[in-house]
């Protein structure tokens, strides 16, 4: 059923007054109208009565005149009849109905009737009446003028007398009337509105109090209350509003208790570590920050420890890494005890923390230091019979004025910190302007942030250098993959980053991106040169070697590129290899059963590198540079070059010397059976895009050629 919008966009106590005015108002229109329509009914009746009473009386008078042919006498009762109120015109006519006096113009058209008379017609301003002048019978000397005593003789009329009458004084009197019903009306509605007005608000009252009630509660003033003032139903709906109010205040209280104890267990989360209860990362930056707003507004110097935790990973490797929380969770309640009360210390991540000493010089932050690394170091762990020493090497920094932010204090601090691992950890190393060792350590840091970026940005780029067979030109063409970083104006090696990727185990990063990019920009033309047997040499570091995601990955690119696995060769260093051994067998052996090969990358510069040679299956030795850059003018660099060269001719495998410069160089080689020769004396490294053009213009002379 559809809502009337009208209604229901009105409140209750406009409804309870149409509820009861409407009716009324229906009974009152009705009834006015029905008397108002009988009286307009009932004037109009009177008005037609008197009209026919007048011009009957005016034709009795006129009765002699006409009879006689008196015309004077008959225009002086017309005229007396005219001067009557609402005699319009008076017409007085013979048996024919000619007129025989006329005073007036009238507006109604008519016929004389030939009977008795009556309403001739009628219009809104006037109405005709008509009488017949009848001859009246005569007694003489008790002799009637009638032929047969008893019989009444037929009456013809001697002529006929007409008014027209004029309804304006009856409309006056009907219109007075009309606005005397309509104000009684209108008065007693408006009484009755009075009335129902007072009784709605008694009755509507009560639902009001309860509406802004509910209003109140609703824009949340739960202290609003109804008063109960009333009985019955009402009474019960007001005790019940109350106590929906009481139990919603409660509910709320309860609420915002509790979103006030988790606003606070968050916010100490957000700033806390939850295994040791320290500041974590977020917190101590926070009061890092404001230790140095301190000392720029002050002058005031504090210091800032960076503390990594030495043989750490031993205590998770050998019993779990529930004996490594409650190891942390132990130094840290010590660290707490062994500083003072104002210094803020926070776990940072693993088992990195970091100390804020506040209001001290270099001087007193080293004594606190040292203090806090001899702490730790006197610490014994036990876990399940098991005694575990575990020390700390501390980077400080003092803080003063001369430090732009606190990014480059925790970078300081960092440094210094791993300076001192390098120095054979469990030490204390304060940061001093033009320390060279923390300098380099923080230029590698920086490095991470960089190297970071130009991931994203796309800013490596690949390039290739060729390896050029000496003496058998059957040997298949061969080119090792060069990566450069293209993020300033020019390309930069990689011997200026590498060292901070492998320190920050970025490398498995690089050395993916090398292999996706390189499948994406020479795939295809790889795949049309197989025949010609193209080997592309990838270098993969030891970090990659040992990462079993790495590994993972590397088998699964290879296997969806079957086709062209033969042609690569991975290069691997002897020291990475030797060092993850194990792994490195592994996944040659996997890749080798894919077609791929194997080059030991700077051959030569291990002290066990024969000895390991038998347990490497390597298609490849690369001679370390070293021994080449020299041999022609060094006899013990020529002598190790002959070795390697003789030991991988009788195991079959292939040789490359590196850093070739000249000819007499090349020349030498030569002499000594090696198969490669690599260097700039041969060609510069090129961007990766010219041999990918030059493999597919290949690609098309053979398709010409076969055509």
């Amino acid at each position: 059923m559809r809502r009337n919008p009208w209604m229901s966009n009105r409140g209750i106590h406009a409804r309870v007054l149409m509820l009861a005015l409407l009716p009324l108002l229906l009974v009152a229109a009705g009834l006015s109208w029905y008397f108002i329509a009988s009286a307009y009914a009932e004037m109009d009746h009177a008005l037609e009565q008197r009209a026919l009473e007048r011009a009957g009386q005016l034709a009795k008078a006129s009765e002699f005149s006409l009879f006689s042919g008196n015309q004077d006498e008959l225009a002086r009762l017309a005229r007396a009849s005219a001067r009557e109120h609402d005699i319009q015109v008076v017409v007085i006519s013979d048996q024919q109905g000619r007129e025989i006096f006329k005073f007036g113009d009238h507006r109604l058209t008519h016929a004389w009737p030939t009977g008795s008379g009556g309403v001739a017609a009628s219009n809104e301003e006037a109405i005709l009446v008509i009488a017949p002048v009848l001859q009246q019978p005569m007694e003489i000397d008790d002799v009637a003028t009638i032929e047969t005593v008893g019989v009444m003789p037929t009456r013809r009329p001697l002529g006929f007398v007409a008014l027209e009458v004029s309804r304006q004084a009856t409309r006056a009197r009907q219109q007075s009337m009309l606005l005397a019903g309509l104000s009684i009306t209108g008065l007693g509605l408006l009484l009755a509105s009075l009335l129902a007005w007072r009784l709605g608000r008694d009755i509507v009252r009560p639902i009001g109090v309860l509406t802004d009630a509910v209003e109140k509660i609703a824009a949340g003033d739960l202290s609003a209350r109804v008063q109960v003032e009333t009985g019955g139903e009402f009474s019960v709906l007001e005790r019940g509003v109350n106590h929906m109010a009481v139990e919603l205040k409660a509910s709320y209280d309860t609420l915002q208790e509790k979103i006030r104890e988790a606003t606070a267990k968050l916010s100490w989360q957000a700033n806390h570590d939850a295994l040791t209860g320290l500041l974590n990362r977020h917190g101590f930056d926070a009061a890092l920050q404001h230790a140095w707003d301190n000392t720029r507004e002050s002058g005031l110097h504090h210091c800032l420890l960076y503390l990594d935790l030495d043989q750490f990973k031993l205590v998770n490797d050998t019993s779990g890494h529930q004996a490594g929380d409650e190891l942390l969770r132990q130094l840290a309640a010590g660290m707490r005890r062994a500083l003072r009360g104002s210094d803020v210390v926070a776990r940072l991540g693993g088992d990195e923390f970091g100390v804020l000493l506040d209001a001290c010089d270099a001087a007193t932050g080293e004594q606190l230091g040292e203090k806090l690394r001899r702490m730790i170091s006197d610490f014994r762990f036990s876990w399940n019979g098991r005694i575990y020493q575990v020390g700390a090497s501390i980077g400080l920094v003092e803080l003063d004025q001369n430090w732009p932010d606190t990014a480059h204090l925790m970078s300081a601090a960092d440094a210094a910190c791993y300076a001192a691992k390098d120095a054979g950890r469990n030490k204390v190393r304060l940061y001093r302007r033009g320390d060279e060792e923390v300098e380099r350590r923080r230029g590698e840091m920086e490095w991470v942030g960089r190297l970071t970026r130009a991931m994203h940005a796309d800013h490596f780029r690949l390039y290739y250098q060729p390896i050029v067979a000496l003496a058998d030109g059957a040997l298949e063409p061969h080119y090792e993959l060069l990566l450069r970083l293209h993020d300033e104006d020019f390309p930069v090696l990689p011997m200026a980053f590498i060292p901070a990727a492998e320190r920050y185990q970025m490398m498995p990063m690089i050395d993916r991106w090398v292999i996706e990019h390189t499948l994406e920009q020479c795939a295809a033309g790889m795949q049309d040169l197989v025949e010609q047997r193209v080997v592309v040499g990838i270098n993969l570091s030891g970090a990659s070697l040992s990462d079993s995601q790495f590994q993972v990955f590397i088998r699964e690119a290879m296997q969806a590129n079957l086709v062209i696995a033969p042609q690569f060769c991975f290069e691997i260093t002897e020291t990475a290899a030797i060092s993850n051994l194990e792994s490195v067998l592994a996944l040659i052996d996997d890749l080798k059963s894919l077609g791929c090969r194997f080059a030991l990358d700077d051959f030569g510069s291990g002290l066990s590198s024969f000895a390991y040679l038998h347990n490497l299956p390597v298609d490849y030795l690369k001679i370390d540079g070293a021994f080449v850059r020299d041999m022609v003018r060094d006899p013990v660099d020529a002598a190790m070059v002959e070795a390697i060269a003789k030991v991988a001719r009788i195991m079959g495998i292939r040789t490359v010397a590196e850093y070739v410069e000249d000819q007499a160089t090349a020349d030498a080689l030569q002499a000594l059976g090696v198969d490669y020769g690599q260097g700039h004396y041969f060609a510069a490294a090129q961007p990766l895009a010219d041999l990918c053009a030059e493999l597919a213009a290949q690609r098309q002379a053979l398709a010409s050629v076969c055509g």
